[in-house]
């Protein structure tokens, strides 16, 4: 058994990634059909409605994440694995140079995402794991609060250096 607040805050801070995606994927839909179709692994005839049920699921995943549902935590693993598998199956057909449709500004495929897919996975696992049964004080919830700040901050400062890279990686 995990501390209940160590599992609060990365229950809240999948869910809070999860609802930023779906939501930031939402707003844009077509861009994000542009970034899956560049993948080459939906069909072309399914892509518009993928992208489209992926902005809604991960919308979904992200609501329920914030609702604690152990479904929703789970299916937030399962679609971390198919964006990473996603990722690492074009970097081995050597197709970097496309966006990963992450969200935010345009970033090209790297081994870095898929590690920090890897690494939201690892997350997850805590999310899913059995809390502590102690009761909580009011100071536990400023540090759940505190603690998915940290991980937002933490996963932002993340892309920013992937980001970085890769336009470093473009100049050599």
């Amino acid at each position: 058994m995990l501390d209940a607040v160590i599992v609060l805050v990365a229950r809240f801070a999948i869910g809070w990634l999860f609802v930023a995606g779906g939501v930031g994927k939402l707003k844009d839909v077509a861009e994000f059909e542009r970034s899956l179709a560049a993948y080459r692994i939906v069909p072309q005839s399914l892509e518009r409605a993928s992208a489209w049920s992926l902005a809604v699921v991960e919308l979904a995943i992200g609501l329920g994440s914030l609702a604690q549902q152990p479904l929703a935590l789970l299916a937030a693993g399962a679609l971390l694995a198919v964006y990473a598998a996603a990722i690492a199956i074009n970097l081995v057909r050597g197709r970097r140079f496309i966006d990963c449709g992450c969200g935010g500004a345009a970033q090209p495929l790297s081994g870095g995402i898929v590690a920090r897919n890897i690494a939201l996975l690892a997350v997850v696992a805590i999310a899913v794991a059995e809390p502590s049964a102690r009761p909580l004080a009011w100071v536990d919830a400023v540090s759940v609060v505190a603690g998915v700040l940290v991980c937002a901050t933490i996963y932002a400062a993340v892309n920013q250096l992937l980001a970085a890279r890769a336009q470093l990686e473009e100049w050599i």
